[in-house]
């Protein structure tokens, strides 16, 4: 069946106006005059079809539109920023569990915590926790969803120094797919807390518990365009740089089109170009020394060396992934950069069917590497790794390929190019497993994003979810 006729088929059998009694909010379905603006998400390749949308207010919304999908059984998505490029907050023919509203940030500067809301974004995190002089690893974007990055890893300007953002979880409050109302943390429902850590939904999250981390000064952010034809050098140059690079430093290289801007010179618009990109969290006049062989260089032809705030930082490339526009990301850990993956990256951009797609190389050093220390406990209940269920952290860097387009009839192409080149890279020197946040599409199922943490996450989603509620989680 159609998935609107069938959404509309769903929403006619439910209760919807109990639904909405129960949740103290509203209700959106099919039939609604919101339900077209209210089915979307941030990325415009996705185009589901939900029997219905709750929008929860408050942890008792949460447990009651989790219960009314346990009693209908309906498959049920959780949905906070919108921001997940698979898809993976909304459901056709399902119910969608918004927490959007459920907006907040709590910080306790002496104690250098935070407790924060599921529909928080990481820009009123960023600002909430920049008034005292602190923050934590939080994405590249600021109106990216706490939660979806947060339980998909999360990765950062930050994390070389502090983590993936899942590392510097200290606790979440969650509801689960029995309809309980838990706390997990290291010492308490460890198995879950572990889970948590980069194991997507495992529950509705109403409550996420940071550690912050000093933050009073500006940062400095550098970058310089070099032609495709000097990125060979160039990135073997930043191998060599990477080997030993300070936790301060995290420099990402990626390859992007040249925009037709005033700031670059115009013979170069639109050509495919690598870009030298760099961001050092500790004294930013130590960063321009740092960084400086990544910007004084003759062979590029715009570059840019400036001193930021944090949230400026995180809200600078805001506009450049802007909402509706088709998405599709995948990433590979590779173990080293070897003059063979930096061939095929560089072949990658120079074939890309869309001038929006980006190839970026993330480096994976540092505390990323290092993984958290939380004790024994989480490892002693989960008989594993503490560090939570993140493929990928021993690797050397991680590329992720970025197709960005917008003609709905130039789908098939971009989304081949991203999986041909991921394939081309699985052939060299790749750890299993991928990126949670990066895993492309709804395809993939646990062991091709977790790898041999797979087994022991489907343990815990079984124990917290025995009659599989949250369905629509990779297996």
């Amino acid at each position: 069946m159609d998935p609107n006729r069938n959404a509309r088929a769903v929403a006619a059998a439910l209760p919807l106006a109990a639904l909405s009694r129960r949740l103290g909010g509203s209700v959106v379905g099919p039939t609604d005059g919101g339900y077209a603006e209210a089915r979307r998400v941030w990325n415009g390749m996705v185009n589901e079809y939900p029997a219905a949308i709750a929008y929860c207010e408050s942890v008792a919304g949460v447990v009651a539109a989790v219960s009314f999908a346990r009693e209908h059984d309906l498959a049920l998505a959780v949905r906070s920023g919108g921001h997940s490029v698979s898809g993976a907050s909304v459901v056709s023919g399902g119910l969608v569990v918004d927490c959007s509203r459920m907006e907040w940030v709590r910080v306790d500067p002496d104690g250098r915590t935070a407790r924060v809301g599921p529909g928080a974004t990481w820009g009123t995190v960023d600002r909430a926790t920049q008034s005292f002089g602190l923050a934590t690893p939080g994405g590249v974007f600021s109106d990216t969803g706490v939660a979806g990055l947060t339980l998909g890893g999360g990765t950062g300007y930050l994390s070389p120094k502090h983590g993936f953002t899942a590392d510097n979880l200290r606790s979440v409050d969650v509801v689960t797919g029995r309809g309980e109302r838990v706390t997990a943390s290291p010492d308490r429902n460890g198995d879950l807390f572990w889970a948590a850590r980069g194991g997507g939904t495992v529950g509705v999250v109403t409550a996420f518990e940071f550690d912050l981390h000093p933050l009073d000064h500006d940062v400095r952010y550098v970058e310089s365009w070099l032609p495709l034809d000097e990125a060979a050098d160039a990135l073997r140059e930043y191998r060599d740089y990477q080997r030993d690079a300070p936790d301060e430093s995290c420099v990402s290289p990626y390859f992007a089109s040249v925009p037709a801007t005033s700031e670059f010179p115009s013979e170069r618009h639109g050509d495919p170009a690598l870009v030298l990109s760099g961001v050092y969290v500790g004294d930013p006049t130590d960063g321009r020394r740092e960084l400086a062989p990544f910007v004084d260089r003759p062979e590029a032809f715009a570059e840019s060396v400036e001193r930021m705030s944090y949230p400026d930082l995180q809200s600078m490339m805001d506009t450049d992934f802007p909402a509706g526009r088709r998405y599709y990301w995948k990433s590979v850990p590779l173990t080293g950069l070897s003059d063979d993956a930096i061939d095929e990256l560089r072949d990658a951009a120079g074939s890309a069917p869309s001038s929006l797609s980006t190839v970026v190389v993330w480096p994976m050093h540092g505390a990323v590497e290092r993984g958290p220390d939380r004790g024994d406990a989480v490892a002693g209940a989960n008989g594993g790794d503490a560090a939570g269920p993140i493929a990928g952290r021993d690797a050397f860097v991680v590329a992720n390929v970025e197709a960005a387009w917008d003609d709905p009839e130039a789908t098939t192409a971009n989304v081949e190019w991203a999986r041909e080149t991921c394939r081309r890279l699985r052939t060299l020197d790749s750890t299993p497993g991928t990126l949670p946040n990066f895993a492309g599409g709804d395809g993939p199922d646990a062991d091709d994003v977790y790898a041999g943490y797979a087994e022991r996450l489907r343990e815990v989603r079984r124990w917290y979810d025995p009659d599989d509620v949250f369905t629509h989680e990779r297996e």
